[in-house]
């Protein structure tokens, strides 16, 4: 359905282009046209004019007897003052038809023998003939001869363009936002697949992890029951134990997704208060302890921060530091090797979680806080869990004001730094 959608919408996208460039076209060849007949009109102004300018005429017709006599022009033609006026005299008559641009121009004899050039004449690219009219009556008079004017704008279609400027303009402005509205439709389809994606691996987790605590407890809840018609209590006390056990397993990974709910939807106002920053931590490390020597592994504290205290949320902050020691437990490549460093300045303090895993590739580091996202290659798929924690530990770091980034490098370990400020 998605592939049908965006095919329709490239071939509407690329037949409206064809249409566009059609009208530009007919109206580039329309503009072309009407500029053609104005320059033919400017000459022939410029032709009338003559009739009566005694004193142009007169200097024209002695560039002409300058060039055939003595082969190259002298002051008493007065060239330099014969270029400015007729430069001036189009200018005046192009402005007259509203047309403001550069052009070049040259006096020729029939022979198309150089009289005169403007400034800007160029002759690999001055065409001879496109726009030419002959100077007659006084000039012809003055030298019997023939002297010919010579027109020619050298950026024609950067002018063309310029004047279809109504029409180019909201032509491109509206493409532009046609091309920028399908990029962003092809952008959400991707990323409401991502979604659909994400959303089906987290209920399959979800199920999962929820499936396991709760046929354990149907399990020992039959066996107890089996038990004690038997009036086999022997064991009783250590199918409680485990029922607790599995039922706080239950308990946890409801509380998990409701919480972040929760604070996702505001209805949840952070406790803050002054608490000591390393006090916090050897709580956190204390209550994981047990998974780190479980695992044979060691946890190193370096506490350099001078100044400990931050206003917290003590349960939250706990969590978060937990939530931290977990993955690293759990993403170490054998070993656990977990160190917990603190560092302070004047303005901020920093907490560094760090371990000698399997580490991080880079492309997963930008969405490693995103909701849901779990990194899935490598080895790291045989972890399990609901892609809840490090988005949960992000929104608790940034609610206390702080920012949290990483650095991780596969078969290197990775480190989570964690920076507040210091009031």
């Amino acid at each position: 359905m998605n592939r049908t959608i965006i095919t329709f919408i490239v071939v509407s996208l690329l037949g409206l282009i064809t249409i566009q460039v059609g009208l530009l076209n007919i109206g580039l060849s329309m503009e072309k046209e009407k500029y053609h007949k104005e320059i033919d009109a400017v000459l022939y102004s410029i032709k009338s004019h003559l009739y009566t300018d005694t004193d142009l005429s007169q200097r024209i017709a002695q560039l002409h007897i300058d060039m055939e006599t003595k082969g190259m022009l002298t002051a008493d033609s007065l060239p330099e003052q014969t270029l400015r006026a007729i430069d001036t005299l189009i200018k005046e008559q192009l402005a007259k038809r509203g047309i403001m641009a550069d052009f070049s121009f040259v006096l020729t004899d029939s022979q198309n023998q150089l009289l005169l050039t403007s400034g800007q004449y160029d002759p690999a690219t001055f065409p001879l003939h496109r726009h030419t009219v002959r100077f007659g009556s006084l000039v012809e008079i003055f030298c019997s001869c023939n002297v010919l004017l010579h027109f020619n704008q050298p950026n024609l279609y950067g002018y063309l363009f310029g004047q279809l400027a109504y029409l180019l303009v909201p032509s491109l402005f509206f493409l532009v936002i046609i091309v920028a509205g399908f990029s962003f439709l092809i952008y959400n389809m991707n990323r409401q697949k991502k979604l659909l994606t994400i959303k089906n691996d987290f209920i399959n987790n979800l199920t999962h992890e929820l499936k396991t605590p709760v046929f354990s407890i149907s399990l020992l809840t039959k066996v107890f029951k089996e038990r004690l018609k038997q009036n086999k209590t022997e064991k009783l006390g250590e199918y409680l134990d485990l029922l607790e056990k599995e039922n706080q397993k239950l308990k946890g990974h409801i509380d998990k997704v409701l919480e972040l709910a929760s604070l996702e939807n505001g209805k949840y106002t952070l406790q803050k208060e002054d608490c000591d920053l390393h006090s916090i931590l050897n709580e956190a490390v204390q209550e994981v302890s047990l998974k780190i020597d479980t695992a044979q592994g060691h946890l190193v504290k370096n506490f350099q921060a001078v100044k400990g205290q931050l206003l917290l949320d003590k349960v939250h902050f706990k969590n978060v530091i937990q939530n931290l020691l977990d993955n690293a437990i759990k993403y170490s490549n054998g070993q656990p090797n977990i160190s917990i460093t603190t560092s302070s300045t004047s303005q901020k303090l920093s907490v560094k979680v760090s371990d000698k895993g399997v580490g991080i590739a880079p492309e997963h580091h930008r969405h490693l806080f995103d909701k849901f996202y779990r990194v899935t290659t490598g080895n790291l798929h045989n972890i399990k869990g609901f892609g809840l924690g490090l988005s949960y530990v992000k929104y608790i770091v940034e609610a206390h004001g702080g920012a949290i980034r990483v650095q991780s490098k596969e078969a290197e370990g990775t480190t989570f730094i964690m920076e507040f400020p210091v009031a």
